[in-house]
């Protein structure tokens, strides 16, 4: 019983994760026409340049797309089938088109390329109903969008407009206002009832302003349109003014990529240039670049100076070690000296008796002279006292070097802390440090003297650690010195 419950218990755990795992991605789904080439109307040299460059757009952010290019009445009703069958429960759902449309009676006409619209039976039959988009974007259970590059002026109107005298219909220029229902984003490349113009690049204006700023990540689609407004009316000097019907509860985005300030907030106190050669590389024009380039400036001279830092890390290392390799010898030859002093002492103090003769034993002739053995015992024993002075001053030499050195290796250390900012460091504008071989540095002011004026590289790499907020209390103060 208590394994089933263990058991029961783990997969309560792993369950959630499980529905994370399965739980599917957004839907985004899209119909894209551009119709050109029409049999009874002036070729639009630019709608299959709209249509295709707005395919790459939506598929580069994660929209189905069902495109067609040169579609007839056939055609566009089988790409309308297929799009509504995808579009069902779909969480958007866009119709994109270029090419002719016109209105009649007040509902919209998309124009096949090989329809031949001479009267109200060819509207009735020969073209597709904007109506019909409608519906099938209306599948879609969440946001809704229709564009529509298609008010171009267009013959069909012309025709129709000679039987408008003698038949009880009305035909105007452009579009006619489409009815916009809940959740629903309609976009007009010009104002209702107006005619919209092709363009002499590549792109149409209103497209070429589309497609742009569907490629500027976390713009809100209401924001998007705006700014394709204003592209269009100033690329038009005026004469084209795109129109937007919206009716949202909420945001949406057709670019959820990060923006250049979401990945900043994510990067900036990142100590890795990679990241931060990535982020000027892919937003080159962004507000940020300056922050990053500074940020990547002050990392590249940190590694320099770690790098220096290192350096002489390993040169002290080296000296040092040498250093006691001596001063281990030094206190050999010390403890010798000593040694062979006491032994001297020693002997000198127990001493040897002169030999007794036997009784009855020829008497011993006396020894020869022997040169005065105290004078050369004490010679030998001034001779050893020197040697260990000398010993024990150059142990003294050695240990006052090592303590030399060490001073020397905390001031490197203090001034390459300050070099890197290091909390708490000495400031190397405000306190000389001479670095091992530097020439000796002027004397500071005395105090109370006005300060003397900042190198402009201390100034710098003030300026810098303040525009990353990594300035401490005192360096605003120096900063303030700089001015």
């Amino acid at each position: 019983m208590t394994l089933v419950a263990r058991l029961c218990g783990l997969l309560l755990l792993l369950l959630p994760g499980l529905v994370l795992a399965e739980a599917p991605a957004e839907r985004r789904v899209a119909l894209v026409i551009g119709n050109s080439s029409y049999r009874n109307a002036p070729v639009l040299p630019n709608t299959v340049n709209d249509a295709r460059d707005m395919v790459v757009a939506l598929r580069k952010v994660g929209f189905e797309v069902v495109d067609g290019i040169d579609l007839d009445k056939r055609g566009m009703d089988a790409a309308l089938t297929r799009f509504a069958r995808l579009a069902q429960d779909a969480d958007a759902a866009m119709f994109y088109f270029a090419g002719h449309g016109f209105q009649f009676n007040g509902e919209n006409y998309l124009v096949p390329v090989e329809a031949k619209v001479e009267d109200e039976v060819g509207v009735q039959y020969e073209t597709t109903r904007l109506n019909d988009v409608v519906t099938a974007l209306n599948y879609a259970r969440g946001v809704k969008i229709m564009v529509l590059d298609a008010c171009r002026n267009n013959p069909f109107v012309g025709l129709l407009a000679k039987r408008q005298a003698t038949r009880g219909f009305s035909v105007g220029s452009g579009l006619a206002p489409v009815q916009r229902a809940q959740g629903m984003v309609i976009a007009y490349a010009t104002q209702a009832n107006d005619v919209a113009a092709d363009g002499a690049g590549r792109n149409s204006p209103f497209t070429a302003a589309l497609v742009r700023e569907i490629d500027q990540p976390g713009l809100e689609v209401a924001t998007l349109f705006r700014r394709v407004q204003k592209s269009v009316y100033d690329t038009t000097a005026g004469r084209q003014t795109p129109e937007l019907s919206l009716s949202l509860l909420g945001d949406f985005y057709l670019n959820r990529e990060e923006t250049d300030a979401d990945v900043w907030r994510r990067i900036r106190a990142s100590d890795e240039p990679a990241a931060l050669q990535a982020f000027i590389q892919r937003y080159p024009q962004s507000f940020f670049v300056i922050d990053a380039r500074t940020r990547l400036d002050l990392l590249e001279r940190r590694s320099s100076v770690s790098t220096e830092r290192d350096k002489l890390v390993r040169e002290f290392a080296e000296r040092e070690r040498a250093l006691l390799q001596r001063l281990e010898r030094a206190e050999q030859g010390r403890r010798q000296a000593a040694d062979d002093l006491a032994r001297k002492d020693i002997g000198d103090a127990v001493g040897v008796p002169p030999p007794v003769p036997a009784p009855g034993s020829a008497p011993v002739a006396a020894a020869p002279a022997q040169p005065a053995p105290r004078v050369q015992d004490k010679a030998e024993r001034a001779r050893l006292a020197d040697e260990l002075a000398r010993r024990e001053t150059e142990l003294a030499a050695i240990e006052a070097e090592k303590q030399r050195l060490a001073e020397e290796r905390r001031t490197v250390e203090q001034a390459l802390a300050a070099r890197l900012g290091a909390p708490g460091a000495p400031s190397r504008s405000t306190q000389p440090i001479a670095l091992p071989g530097a020439p000796p540095r002027a004397p500071e002011a005395a105090p109370g003297a006005a300060p003397r004026g900042r190198s402009s590289g201390d100034c710098a790499e003030l300026l810098m650690r303040a525009q990353l907020g990594e300035l401490t209390p005192g360096g605003r103060e120096q900063l303030r010195q700089c001015r």
